[in-house]
């Protein structure tokens, strides 16, 4: 069995996060309304990347997210455990919003490796009130560390687009277009037991918004699949021509002149 390369691999520790922004991508605010905001077990998500590595020669990127990945307890654990295998992989970033603290252990593992990055989305002073203080504490322990920025006039790129799903079901046709521009290609995600090809259809599945069967993946954590057998899916999935969940996407930004909105803007709580 000849191991793959990866581009990328993503994985959500958590879906629990201290904002509800209301053009969230991991539709934050309707799992809380559901109350569906799972927090995946973080023996599952060690299994599941030891599978994963089991299965992949090397991946340029690995991506920690959420949710907020600063409220799993667990989350220098994680790190801890994927610098076994730094040498099988070119970056690893962890996203946070700027809104809380960084916890110590999880600085200290970050400062192990000058591949880690801290990556910190800057929401503005009136949301992201502990970005000075993240500064501080990355030079204090030497964790390389990013901010993007995402308000005001040169926010990232102009402001968040609309990721919610549509109603119909597109064509085929048309869900191969979406697939062959969208910028997501490749973008792996593991989610507790599973790794899927591309996160919107999971996370529109977990919201109600789209079939479970047109979510494409493979469990990574599964006594009764041999590894051959999980290879044999995940070497299928590399090879798509698209995916069905792209059929319920409005095209996430692909198109010109697609508007935008203001970042990380508060859903008012219902009284």
């Amino acid at each position: 069995m000849e191991k793959l390369v990866m581009d990328r691999v993503s994985c959500h520790v958590t879906e629990r996060c201290n904002l509800r922004c209301k053009m969230c991508s991991a539709f934050i605010p309707k799992l809380y309304e559901l109350g569906n905001v799972p927090e995946y077990d973080m023996d599952e998500l060690i299994k599941s990347f030891q599978t994963y590595f089991e299965l992949v020669e090397r991946v340029r990127m690995i991506s920690i997210s959420g949710g907020e990945p600063m409220l799993h307890p667990r989350l220098a654990e994680l790190l801890e455990f994927l610098l076994q295998y730094e040498e099988r992989f070119t970056k690893l970033e962890v996203f946070t919003n700027g809104t809380l603290s960084i916890p110590e252990p999880v600085l200290k593992v970050m400062a192990k490796s000058e591949k880690m990055l801290l990556f910190v989305d800057h929401y503005g002073p009136e949301i992201s009130k502990k970005v000075d203080e993240i500064k501080e504490l990355c030079e204090k322990y030497n964790v390389r560390y990013t901010i993007r920025i995402y308000y005001g006039e040169n926010a990232h790129m102009g402001g968040w687009f609309d990721k919610s799903f549509l109603k119909e079901k597109l064509s085929e046709e048309k869900a191969k277009e979406h697939f062959s521009k969208c910028v997501s290609t490749n973008m792996f995600t593991i989610f507790g037991k599973e790794l899927v090809y591309c996160p919107m259809p999971y996370e529109g599945w977990a919201i109600g918004a789209i079939p479970r069967s047109d979510v494409l993946g493979v469990r990574l954590v599964d006594e009764e699949t041999t590894l051959e057998e999980k290879y044999e899916k995940l070497v299928e999935l590399c090879n798509v021509e698209y995916l069905p969940g792209c059929a319920w996407c409005n095209g996430v930004g692909i198109y010109e002149d697609v508007k935008r909105y203001v970042p990380a803007e508060q859903v008012k709580s219902k009284k």
